[in-house]
């Protein structure tokens, strides 16, 4: 089981943030596993590409209220097929191929202010696909 401590910021108060702990777990079926706890509540998403489990968890820290700040909450962080096993991610620009120093970690700190859902994310992933 992995650890990664990170920092979510409260929506309602951009300038309230909170660390949490998140925890990443394969299950023997190889589905992954992400889960952390705030203010009492448990979340935990559980599916087979690493990325789309990360954005399922991500949207129910925004549904509650919280936007994690990580590179995996841009809107421009893009996984390729064969990422979908791990925690690495692009960091896609419009008009230009995603390259290997565009390569990134999910869980590292970001200083974001907009924090978009799974939506948004897609609907840039189809405008950057459309771009190249």
């Amino acid at each position: 089981m992995d650890e990664y401590q990170c920092v979510v910021v409260d929506l309602a108060y951009f300038d309230k943030t909170k660390n949490i702990i998140v925890y990443v777990s394969e299950a023997d079926d190889g589905d992954f596993i992400i889960e952390t706890n705030i203010d009492g509540i448990a979340i935990k998403s559980v599916g087979y590409a690493y990325f789309e489990v990360f954005q399922d968890f991500r949207d129910k820290l925004l549904d509650l209220g919280y936007g994690l700040k990580c590179n995996g909450s841009r809107i421009n962080a893009i996984q390729s097929a064969m990422m979908s096993s791990c925690e690495k991610i692009y960091l896609a620009e419009m008009g230009k191929q995603a390259l290997n120093k565009d390569v990134v970690l999910i869980w590292d700190y970001a200083e974001i202010n907009e924090f978009p859902n799974t939506d948004g994310q897609r609907a840039f992933a189809n405008r950057w696909f459309n771009s190249k």
